[in-house]
């Protein structure tokens, strides 16, 4: 993008304040002489043809070093969050998935289509993928906030121009590559309401700059404390009747007779409920930390886990970030380039203790290799069994089971809530030269990427077998009180505690890339520009989980990991042409083919145009083709057997069940391919004021994903052929599931971007006012079976099935914008941001109704004051009027926290901030 010092200031039009809109460069200004010798030719994101026109043929959304500070963001990923265009499905994951392996990544999603969709650069080049997770997401927080000079956001697909992932669109984080002096600047937010969720950091940037040589460096620290369900009442139990309760694995519930040597006996329940329990009648749950459920798969009372107090809403982090940019001048003519990145972050969960239950232990092969039943048994010769079991089961007509081993549920807490301790690190070195031959300019680079995970636990964690190996042979009393074995059993149960190191994982890219960029020689008053170059890239991918892991023996961590260790390469070759028809017309045509050595060739273009039929209006359109190719993770991931993530089963009214389920990757996977269009208009009716509209369509065929659990199920039961052998039941309840990657359905995304800026000065100061939005009007996915779920505005279809994806990323939001309104005077500068969402449905509740989250508004405010000599300091305040979710809450099924929707609602609510900032 156009560096401000580098341009006239005509093009520092399209940069607004708050949230930035795209404006007209020349448009309603004529640049003087002076402006056109100090402008020079610069890439802008989306294109590899040099130009001095700041409006391009692209929508593209440029965040400013200057908006950044005025969200009160503290993270690279919250920054995000308030962009429109990520207002779908997915815009931005976060660390908060408590209960799921995220290692502390945070990713984000363009048009609701996924972080594997959306190119992520810094610089203009590929960061390597997150380690341990889907071989394609990139980590956004590894991108420090403080050392990020602007952000371009390119809402169109680019393959034709980058490659792979850049279906949905591209994300290009500029660091900061010209500092005079040294910067230091601190921070320290919180909520306003007690509990977590406190954020403290600070940043020192210094640079140096010669004739020759500019060389900025900048390190940055960042912290975060874990906010708990306790701490918040619309998220402090995982039961709201009647929109939703918490049905997770409780202690004590009986699931049949399980025979000895061999296995669960006919009647036998899989599920969490079973036959009841005997602390369920006169519900007297609460004395093992339970919630009594009045009915479960057999039709008896039992006691269900209500996880909400012991969930992590957010969890600790902690982040070191280094960055540096060097430039030194050759000659006149050339420039050597490098810069560095290194980020080392923790990331902390906690949640609720594990549980474990005969179904459970299915995936653990560790039973049969050691000769230990696969259940927690209580046998006839135990007390408890005669004095507690038998009278229950008599009473309930249960008389069949008496003097039969059964098998029981158990919430484990013996050994604490589970602690996942993820330690991330990313680093990145790129070397270059550049500069200009007679014939047109040039850039070759090296760069190296790289990214480690090493994933750790230290507590709620044990081994399933030797666990069961000493509960099977003692007289432990499932409902003692708390839940907890007490005395020499306790002592005893100690050694079966599981801590450490359990994964290390590796994802490394090696990239050398050239390009020249120039002109054509010029025919009939016909200048072209173009832009061709090469790439070859070598990526590599590997986990190492330890032997505890690999075998699925260690409880909560979702079943068996195999190891990986894979490495492909990728050459590609591409070609822009930039072709100024007319003074008013101009015309961009790209191509672009990769060769995977594991999955074949592709070939991708671009056309788009930009048309000025009058001054004040600027016209513009493309029209390509787009892929994305299959990550290492996606080829090569063993398929394995493991616990599901939690599912409603239609079937049977159960809720939050796990069972076993087969997941993991497919060898013959193709690319999924695209094709993408848009056009829109920018009018500037007056010198202050501009707008815009983009509309745009997205089609992809072949997608690559991974079925959720719920769809698996609703589908199922919904008889759709596709899914017929993806279920196996015994008798009524599920007992297992496939879930493994394939290329399957389709998806159509429409909708349009708006965006508008107007701005004056007045005598009481300057007044800046402007709006993004993006209206999504169609986003249907088709399913296996050939059903398509429209998704726009809803988590389900009208029977209350989830739509495909929703248990993944949430809503399709109907509507989302940012409004932002600044006013200026002297040292002072004050901000005001509306964001606002549209409602949407998010399911049926218990009694079959549908369930609505209205429409939201939460407002943000800023105040900066520059009084004082080199000092910056600002108050803000995030959720200004402590908006709280919906009332009826979201039931979030693949997560652990209840009480509202984690993709669209920050749980630490009214949240006061301070930094301060001082240049040398």
């Amino acid at each position: 993008m156009l560096m401000e010092k580098t341009i006239s200031r005509s093009v520092r039009l399209m940069y607004s304040t708050g949230a930035v809109v795209l404006g007209l460069s020349l448009i309603g200004h004529e640049a003087s002489a002076q402006d056109m010798q100090i402008m020079q030719r610069v890439e802008i994101t989306g294109s590899s043809v040099k130009r001095v026109d700041a409006e391009t043929s692209l929508p593209v959304q440029v965040v400013s070093k200057a908006d950044i500070a005025r969200t009160g963001a503290t993270s690279t990923e919250e920054l995000l969050q308030s962009i429109s265009a990520f207002s779908s499905a997915g815009g931005t994951t976060n660390a908060t998935g408590a209960g799921v392996s995220t290692g502390g990544l945070s990713s984000i999603s363009l048009r609701g289509l996924g972080s594997t969709r959306t190119l992520v650069l810094v610089n203009g080049r590929r960061l390597a993928a997150f380690a341990g997770s889907d071989g394609s997401s990139v980590n956004v927080n590894a991108i420090p906030l403080a050392a990020i000079e602007r952000v371009e956001i390119l809402k169109d697909g680019a393959s034709g121009v980058y490659g792979s992932d850049a279906v949905a669109g591209v994300v290009n984080f500029i660091l900061a590559k010209q500092v005079a002096g040294i910067e230091l600047s601190a921070g320290y937010g919180s909520p306003t309401e007690s509990g977590g969720g406190q954020n403290a950091k600070a940043s020192i940037t210094g640079g140096y700059n010669t004739d020759k040589l500019n060389i900025v460096v900048s390190g940055s620290y960042e912290k975060d404390k874990a906010l708990f369900g306790r701490d918040r009442t619309f998220a402090a139990s995982a039961t709201r009747l009647p929109y939703y309760s918490s049905t997770a694995t409780g202690q004590g519930n009986i699931q049949g007779n399980f025979i000895p040597g061999s296995g669960p006996a006919a009647g036998f329940s899989s599920g969490g409920s079973g036959y009841g329990n005997p602390l369920a009648v006169g519900d007297k749950c609460s004395t093992i930390k339970m919630s009594t459920i009045a009915s479960g798969a057999k039709g008896a009372p039992y006691c269900a886990y209500d996880s909400g107090p012991d969930v992590g809403l957010t969890p600790d982090r902690v982040l070191y970030n280094l960055t540096s940019n060097l430039s030194y001048q050759l000659s006149a003519d050339h420039q050597l380039f490098a810069d560095v990145l290194y980020s080392q972050s923790q990331v902390t969960q906690t949640y609720q203790p594990s549980p474990a239950r005969a179904s459970f232990f299915e995936t653990d092969d560790q039973f049969g290799k050691q000769g230990v039943d696969q259940a927690l048994l209580l046998y006839p010769s135990n007390p408890n069994y005669q004095s507690i079991a038998v009278p229950y089961l008599q009473s309930r007509g249960f008389g069949a089971l008496i003097g039969k081993p059964l098998a029981i549920t158990s919430r484990v807490f013996n050994f604490g809530p589970r602690q996942n301790v993820d330690t991330a690190k990313q680093a990145r070195a790129v070397l270059g030269l550049k500069g200009a031959l007679g014939f047109g300019d040039y850039e070759v680079a090296f760069s190296h990427n790289e990214s480690k995970l090493d994933s750790a636990v230290t507590t709620g964690y044990f081994s399933q077998v030797a666990y069961a190996k000493i509960i099977n042979a003692s007289n432990w009393n499932p409902w003692a009180a708390g839940g907890v074995q007490t005395g020499a059993l306790a002592d005893q149960l100690q050694s079966a505690a599981f801590r450490g190191n359990y994964l290390n994982a590796k994802s490394t890219s090696d990239a050398f890339d050239g390009k020249l960029a120039g002109d054509f020689w010029t025919v009939a008053g016909i200048t072209p520009q173009y832009a061709v170059g090469a790439q070859s890239r070598k990526e590599k991918y590997s986990t190492s989980p330890s032997a505890a892991y690999e075998s699925g023996d260690i409880s909560g961590l979702g079943g068996s990991l195999v190891p990986i260790d894979r490495d492909r390469t990728v050459n590609s070759a591409y070609g822009e042409l930039s072709v100024p028809l007319l003074k008013s017309l101009e015309v961009n045509l790209a191509a672009r083919d990769d060769h995977y050595d594991d999955v074949g060739n592709t070939a991708n273009w671009k056309a788009n145009f930009r048309w000025q039929p009058v001054k004040q209006i600027v016209l513009r359109g493309s029209y390509g083709t787009g892929f994305r190719a299959p990550s290492l993770v996606d080829l090569w991931t063993p398929q394995t057997l493991g616990t599901s993530e939690q599912f409603t089963d239609p079937g049977t009214k159960q809720t939050g069940l796990q069972v076993n389920s087969l997941s993991g990757g497919n060898p013959n996977l193709k690319p999924e391919k695209s094709k993408q269009y848009s056009f829109g208009a920018v009018w500037q009716p007056l010198s202050t004021a501009s707008i815009g509209l983009d509309f745009f369509n997205i089609r992809i065929r072949d997608i690559l994903a991974t079925p959720s659990a719920q769809e698996v199920v609703s589908r199922f039961r919904a008889g759709d052929p596709a899914y017929a052998g993806l279920v196996t039941l015994r008798g009524n309840d599920i007992v297992s599931i496939k879930k493994t990657l394939a290329n399957t359905g389709d998806a159509n995304v429409q909708g349009v971007d708006l965006f508008a800026n107007w701005k004056d000065s007045f005598s009481f100061g300057k007044l800046d006012v402007s709006l993004n939005g993006t209206y999504m009007d169609t986003f249907d996915q088709t399913s296996p079976g050939g059903d398509i779920s429209h998704k726009v505005g809803t988590i389900v279809d009208p029977t209350g099935t989830p739509v495909i994806g929703a248990q993944d990323g949430g809503v399709i939001l109907r509507w989302k914008h940012q409004l932002a309104g600044t006013w200026s005077f002297g040292a002072w500068s004050t901000t005001l941001v509306q964001n606002y969402r549209t409602g949407y449905q998010v399911g049926h509740d218990l009694n079959d109704n549908k369930v609505f989250i209205s429409s939201e508004s939460i407002y943000d405010a800023n105040l900066s004051y520059k009084g004082i000599k080199n000092l910056t300091l600002a108050l803000g305040v995030k959720n200004l009027f402590d908006k709280k979710p919906d009332p009826i809450g979201t039931p979030v099924t693949n997560q652990f926290q209840a009480g509202y929707d984690i993709n669209q609602y920050d749980p630490r609510g009214r949240y006061v901030y301070l930094t301060a900032g001082y240049k040398f």
